[in-house]
């Protein structure tokens, strides 16, 4: 299975290629429960010889809250997408990974090109050449938890049939630990939840930083000073400078120039506010 999310909210393409072992499409399912999307984007359905149901069935059953959109197989074109990747990309390694494996990520790379057609037509952007953080997901790196086990644990979310217990007082394991000051900082909090590092250099290097801090007063609450500083969701300001609008009718072209011009220059503050925080985080 080839899997492409991309998060207009930190202009990032995930990309994750992996066999799926199960015909209920586990591995799968984790993926979307993970990525939590707001529309699915699934080929033209076409049973398997085999008899797996297949991807749009599963979308079906068990993500209806989400628009699937269904676009033609030939949409899904793995050059095209391993020439946009690689336009895209702001990293050369992204690149270098693309010229070594692109046979082996030719499933995920075809659903790429699904998704950015479909961004850029549908939500009427213009994708800039090199701002795009394309990551190569696999499994390798991170423990894989099924939904079913995400529920019944109440890692992101409290079960709803507790007799007795209103719901204000009904919690989570990330709502028990969501302390963090950035929204960048909660979505790496749920990240690891759901997805548990499994790399040991990673994960030592962070109780190597916990420990820094924890022993440390002054550097603990000097950070906590600096980061009140810096805009909560930055990668959303950097996202005004990714993306820009295709042109438009003459009737909506210049509502929408006005709107856009006061979006970018509201992203600039607050750009030029995180800027003037950073100096403070090298001390």
């Amino acid at each position: 299975v080839g899997l492409a999310a991309f998060d207009l909210r930190t202009a990032a393409l995930h990309l994750s290629q992996f066999i799926e072992t199960s015909h209920s499409y586990q591995n799968t399912k984790t993926l979307l429960h993970y990525y939590d999307p707001t529309d699915i984007i699934v080929p033209q359905v076409k049973m398997a010889a085999d008899g797996m149901v297949g991807v749009s069935t599963v979308v079906d059953s068990s993500y209806s809250l989400s628009n699937k959109v269904i676009m033609a197989r030939g949409c899904f074109d793995d050059t095209k997408g391993a020439m946009m990747v690689k336009n895209l990309a702001v990293e050369e390694p992204s690149a270098l990974i693309l010229d070594t494996y692109h046979k082996q990520y030719y499933l995920c790379l075809a659903a790429a090109a699904a998704t950015i057609k479909w961004v850029e037509s549908e939500k009427g952007l213009s994708i800039t050449n090199h701002s795009v953080l394309v990551t190569f997901n696999g499994s390798f790196d991170h423990m894989s938890i099924d939904t079913t086990s995400v529920q019944n644990l109440e890692l992101i979310e409290p079960l709803a049939s507790i007799p007795g217990l209103p719901s204000n007082k009904r919690s989570s394991l990330f709502r028990m630990l969501n302390s963090t000051k950035t929204t960048g900082g909660s979505r790496l909090l749920r990240a690891n939840l759901l997805q548990p590092l499994k790399d040991i250099e990673t994960v030592s290097a962070r109780l190597d930083c916990l420990d820094e801090l924890t022993s440390n007063e002054k550097l603990f609450f000097g950070l906590f000073q600096v980061l009140q500083k810096i805009p909560k969701d930055i990668d959303r300001v950097l996202c005004h400078f990714c993306f820009k609008s295709k042109k438009l009718s003459v009737e909506s072209s210049r509502y929408t120039s006005v709107r856009r011009s006061q979006m970018v220059v509201a992203s600039i503050i607050l750009l030029k506010e995180a800027l003037e925080a950073l100096p403070l985080l090298s001390k």
